[in-house]
C-alpha cells in the first residue's frame, strides 16, 4: 500500500481561510510565471518546491478541488491547464463557400519536411503531456504521439504504416519519448519498440528523451513511492519520478532541440519560400468566395450563377 504521505511535511485536515489565501497566490504567481499551459500535477509539484503544500495524493487531491472552485469564481484562469482528453467527434461543416476558402487559405502548412532526409515524431506517454509539448513541435510540423500508457494494436499498427511510408520514401524515421520514471513509464517506450519491430517489422529509432536519471539528479527533480501494485516494480530501484515535475521550459526545449538537430537549414527555408507563395495563392482563390453572394457558384467558365 502507498503511503498517504511521502514527504517529511504533516498533512492538514482543515485549512484556515488565511491559508487557502495563500495557497491561492502561490498557485497564481506559479501559473503567471509559466510561459504557456501546464498539467495540475505539474502545478503541484511546484507548490511543494515552494513549501506551499505537503508532497501527498490527499494533498493533490485537495489541490484539484480547490482549483475547480477557483476557476468557478473567475480566480485561475480555466486555459491554464492542458487536457487533451475531452474533444468533439465529427467533420467541420461551414457556412458557405468563403468560409472554406478563408479556413483553407489559414490553415494551409506545407510539408516542410518533404525535403529533409529525417522524419521525426514526438512521443509521450499522458495525454496533458502531449498537448503541452504540441505546442512546440507543432512550429516545426512535428506530429505528438500520445500513447496513453501502453498503446494499443491498433495505435501501434497505425503508426507503423506511417513509419513504413517514410522509411519507403528513403527517410530515417525517429521519434523521442516523454514519460514518467517508474516501471511503468519505462516499459512503455520498450513495449512499443518491441511490438513495432516484432509486429509490423518496422526498426525505427526510438528514444527517450525524458525522464532520465541523469534529469533527476541534474534537476533534483522530486520523487514519489513507486507503486507497489505495479507488477513490473519488483525489478526496479528506488522511488518514481513523474514527468509533470519538470520544468515546462525544458520540456519544450528538449522537444525543439529534438526536432532541430534533423533539420537542413537550407533545404527548410526553400521550402518556406514555397509555402508563402502558395499562401498567396490562396489569398487570390480566397478573394474569389469572398465576391460570390450567398447560393452563388462558379461555372467551368468563371462566371457566377445561382
Amino acid at each position: 500500500m502507498i503511503p498517504e504521505v511521502y514527504g517529511s511535511r504533516s498533512i492538514r485536515s482543515r485549512r484556515t481561510k488565511s491559508d487557502l489565501t495563500a495557497l491561492l497566490q502561490a498557485c497564481q504567481e506559479v501559473i503567471s510565471s509559466e510561459p504557456g499551459q501546464i498539467t495540475i500535477r505539474h502545478l503541484f509539484y511546484r507548490l511543494v518546491g515552494r513549501g506551499a503544500i505537503a508532497k501527498s495524493e490527499r494533498e493533490y487531491k485537495a489541490l484539484g478541488r480547490h482549483l475547480m472552485n477557483w476557476r468557478r469564481a473567475g480566480l485561475i484562469p480555466w486555459s491554464a491547464f492542458a487536457d487533451n482528453t475531452r474533444w468533439y467527434y465529427g467533420s467541420r461543416r461551414f457556412d458557405g463557400i468563403e468560409a472554406v476558402l478563408l479556413n483553407t487559405r489559414d490553415a494551409y502548412r506545407r510539408n516542410l519536411w518533404a525535403s529533409q532526409r529525417a522524419y521525426v515524431e514526438i512521443s509521450a506517454e499522458k495525454d496533458a503531456i502531449a498537448s503541452i509539448l504540441t505546442e512546440e513541435a507543432d512550429s516545426f510540423g512535428v506530429k505528438v504521439l500520445p500513447l496513453r500508457g501502453f498503446a494499443s494494436g491498433t495505435a501501434l499498427y497505425n503508426a507503423a504504416e506511417a513509419f513504413k511510408a517514410q522509411i519507403e520514401a528513403g527517410k530515417e524515421v525517429y521519434v523521442y519519448y516523454f514519460g514518467d520514471f517508474d516501471p511503468s513509464g519505462l516499459a512503455i517506450d520498450q513495449s512499443a519498440i518491441k511490438a513495432l519491430r516484432e509486429d509490423h517489422e518496422v526498426d525505427i529509432h526510438f528514444l527517450r528523451r525524458a525522464v532520465t536519471l541523469e534529469q533527476i539528479e541534474r534537476y533534483h527533480l522530486p520523487t514519489r513511492p513507486t507503486k507497489t501494485t505495479d507488477k513490473r516494480s519488483k525489478n526496479f530501484q528506488g522511488e518514481s519520478v513523474e514527468i509533470d515535475s519538470m520544468d515546462m521550459g525544458i520540456l519544450r526545449a528538449l522537444v525543439e532541440e529534438s526536432i532541430t538537430q534533423h533539420i537542413n537549414v537550407e533545404q527548410w527555408m526553400g521550402e518556406l519560400e514555397i509555402e508563402q507563395q502558395e499562401r498567396l495563392t490562396l489569398e487570390s482563390i480566397s478573394q474569389l468566395g469572398v465576391q460570390l453572394k450567398p447560393g452563388e457558384i462558379v461555372r467551368h467558365n468563371g462566371e457566377a450563377s445561382t
